[in-house]
C-alpha cells in the first residue's frame, strides 16, 4: 500500500532522541502494509510548532531540519531498503526565497504543500482567509515547482488558492508543460463538510490534470459526528462512502488513492483526539482489503487504489 500522507518525517524528528523507539515503530508500520508513499515534514505557525510539536521558532529550518532527518533515517536504517518513498514538504511558509527549491529538491523532495491551514506569503489556506488566493510570489513558486517537476499537493489550500494553482497549472500545460498536482489527505465535502475535504468540482479539475486524490483514514474528514471513543466499522465504512463517491463521480477508480495522516505520535491527548485514525495503521492495507472486497471492488481496482494510481500517475512522473 502506497500512503500519500504520511507525517514521517516530521515523526523522526520529534523523536530523535529515542531511535530505538522509532525503529521498531516503522518496522511494525511497513511489514506487509505500507511499501511507500509521501514521507512529509510539516509546518505550522511559530506558536503551534512549539506547543503541540515542541519545536521552538529558532529551530525551524526547512533546509537544515530536512539534512538532519535524512541523515538519522540513513545512518540508523530507519526505513527498509524496498520502500518506495519520496519526502515532502506540508507548509512552505518557512521556504526563505524561491530559490531554495533546488535546495530542497536536491534534498528529496519531490512533493509539496504551498500553504497549511494558516495563510502564508505564497497564498491561502484552508482556516485562513478565504478571500486570499495565489500571491504573485506564491505564482512565482508554482512556475519553479512545475519546471523542477515536484508535485503539487492541494490539501490545506483554501478554494481560491485551489483555483488559482489549477489555472496556472493547466496554462502550463498548455505551454507544453507537465504541472504534476494532487490532493494527498482530502476527502469528499458533498459527504462530510470539512474545510479541508473538496467539492465535486475540485475532485474534477485534479483528475483533468492527471492526479490523484488521497482519501484519508482520519474521522473528522469522513463522517460529521462530534463524539466518538472506539475504532469501529461505522468510521470505517464512511471512509469507503468517500472512495466510492469518487468512483461514481469520475466514472472509475482510476484517481483514487489513501492516505493516513497518521499523528499517533502527537505529544498532545487533545490533537490525538480531534486527529482520530479509522484504521490502526499496521493494520490498514488488509482491513481496506476486506472492506473492498466485501463492497464489491475487484482486485484491479484495489491494486490500483492501494498503489498503482499513485505509482502510474505521481511517482512515475517526478
Amino acid at each position: 500500500m502506497f500512503d500519500c500522507h504520511y507525517d514521517l518525517l516530521t515523526y523522526v524528528y520529534m523523536n530523535k532522541c529515542d531511535l530505538r523507539k522509532v525503529k521498531k515503530h516503522l518496522k511494525k508500520i511497513f511489514k506487509d502494509n505500507i511499501t511507500g508513499g509521501i514521507f512529509n515534514l510539516f509546518y505550522m505557525s511559530p506558536q503551534e510548532m512549539e506547543e503541540e510539536l515542541g519545536i521552538k521558532k529558532e529551530e525551524i529550518d526547512i533546509i537544515e531540519n530536512l539534512k538532519e532527518v535524512n541523515s538519522l533515517i540513513s545512518n540508523y536504517d530507519l526505513v527498509p531498503k524496498d520502500i518506495k518513498y519520496i519526502y515532502g514538504i506540508e507548509g512552505l511558509d518557512y521556504l526563505e526565497k524561491i530559490e531554495d527549491v533546488d535546495k530542497i529538491y536536491d534534498l528529496g523532495v519531490r512533493s509539496v504543500n504551498i500553504v497549511w491551514n494558516n495563510d502564508n506569503k505564497f497564498g491561502g489556506g484552508a482556516k485562513g482567509d478565504e478571500t486570499r488566493g495565489l500571491t504573485d510570489l506564491g505564482k512565482e513558486l508554482v512556475k519553479k515547482l512545475v519546471e523542477k517537476k515536484i508535485a503539487i499537493d492541494l490539501s490545506h489550500a483554501n478554494e481560491k488558492t485551489f483555483y488559482d494553482i489549477i489555472k496556472l497549472c493547466n496554462e502550463l500545460k498548455n505551454e507544453g508543460k507537465d504541472p504534476i498536482v494532487f490532493a494527498s489527505h482530502s476527502n469528499v465535502k458533498e459527504i462530510c463538510d470539512h474545510k479541508r475535504n473538496l467539492s465535486d468540482d475540485q475532485i474534477i479539475k485534479i483528475k483533468k490534470l492527471n492526479g490523484v486524490v488521497g482519501v484519508v483514514a482520519v474521522k473528522p474528514f469522513c463522517i460529521q459526528e462530534e463524539k466518538f471513543h472506539k475504532r469501529n466499522k461505522k468510521y470505517q465504512y464512511a471512509y469507503i462512502q468517500h472512495i466510492k463517491h469518487i468512483r461514481n463521480l469520475l466514472g472509475g477508480v482510476d484517481n483514487i488513492a489513501v492516505s493516513t495522516d497518521d499523528m499517533t505520535y502527537y505529544k498532545t491527548n487533545k490533537r490525538h483526539y480531534k486527529h482520530f485514525n479509522v484504521f490502526k495503521q499496521e493494520r490498514m492495507k488488509k482491513e481496506l482489503e476486506n472492506l473492498f472486497l466485501s463492497n464489491e471492488f475487484s482486485n484491479e481496482d484495489i491494486e490500483k487504489i492501494l498503489y498503482k494510481n499513485f505509482k502510474n500517475k505521481i511517482l512515475q512522473r517526478l
